[in-house]
């Protein structure tokens, strides 16, 4: 914090700068690839979470349906998201990604739709008979 103090005061003092130099004491920032909003999946997501920081990052951790569900400790912060394990319909996920000198970043949220059942041709019921 200290740090985004001593940055403060300089662009006070170069009023010019302050633009340039606000972004210095935001957290870090994710965006995940591999699932967009809206979308409806099956099998496995490859996922892939980009991270922008102005600092070292200790990691990102995926939250699914707000559950943890993978905390990644180095570049490329990928993960294989197995969605036979999430019951049909809809979900969400986010990635919070852990800075060492700045509070935690967050990812926007995503809304993304289970189907891996299949249905049965014709009536879209099964006979087990």
């Amino acid at each position: 914090m200290k740090r985004c103090a001593v940055i403060l005061v300089m662009a006070v003092l170069c009023w010019g700068a302050v633009a340039a130099l606000s972004w210095a004491c935001d957290p870090p920032w994710g965006g995940i690839n591999g699932v967009t909003g809206g979308d409806t999946v099956s099998g496995t997501l490859k996922l892939e979470v980009t991270v922008k920081s102005e600092t070292e990052v200790k990691g990102v951790d995926l939250y699914v349906d707000d559950k943890l569900v993978a905390s990644l400790a180095e570049s490329p912060y990928t993960y294989e998201l197995d969605t036979t394990t999430l019951a049909e319909g809809e979900h969400t996920i986010y990635a919070k990604v852990r800075a060492l000198e700045r509070a935690d970043g967050k990812s926007d949220t995503i809304s993304f739709t289970v189907k891996n059942q299949k249905e049965a041709a014709g009536s879209g019921s099964t006979n087990t008979g």
